[in-house]
């Protein structure tokens, strides 16, 4: 298992990269829905408060499993939020 520093900067980079992605998507697309790209924005901004804080205070007891369901929880609400960038234009 990765050190929790490095499980947050792999999390703050994927964000980060997404960030970008919508970013760049919003300014640069046109026909892009403004209002859903901001939504997008925010909510992974919630997204990284969320699993960093996840990550600072893990549960005691079977740390492998909670980070184990941790990194699923991610992976899951980074295909939600994929799933709504490449709907923007539609």
């Amino acid at each position: 298992m990765a050190s929790r520093r490095h499980l947050k900067r792999d999390i703050s980079y994927v964000i980060g990269d997404i960030f970008t992605e919508c970013l760049i998507y919003k300014e640069l697309v046109p026909g892009t829905n403004q209002e859903e790209a901001d939504k997008i924005i925010a909510d992974l901004l919630h997204i990284d408060n969320d699993f960093i804080a996840r990550i600072s205070h893990t549960e005691p007891g079977n740390a492998k499993q909670y980070y184990s369901k941790l990194i699923k929880d991610f992976q899951a609400s980074m295909s939600d939020v994929i799933d709504k960038l490449v709907k923007l234009k539609k």
